[in-house]
């Protein structure tokens, strides 16, 4: 899931490095706490954001090799 194919990992690897520096200057954030952030921005919400867009689309993001309608004669 966390690949090159997956075409949110880096806009939200950019997010995740912006919100990660301004919680830096703009706050007293521990470093727990920001990378904790930078994990979740970074790692899991575009995990997410691919699921949720491949099922509203129809498709299976999962895995695009699988065939979802698969023909029961052969």
């Amino acid at each position: 899931m966390l690949s090159a194919g997956n075409p949110y990992v880096l806009p939200s690897v950019l997010v995740g490095a912006a919100v990660y520096l301004g919680l830096s200057a703009l706050t007293d954030a521990s470093v727990l706490v920001r990378v904790g952030v930078l994990v979740l921005i970074a790692g899991v919400l575009p995990v997410v954001v691919n699921r949720v867009v491949g099922a509203v689309r129809g498709g299976n993001a999962a895995d695009p090799e699988i065939d979802p309608d698969p023909d029961p004669e052969e």
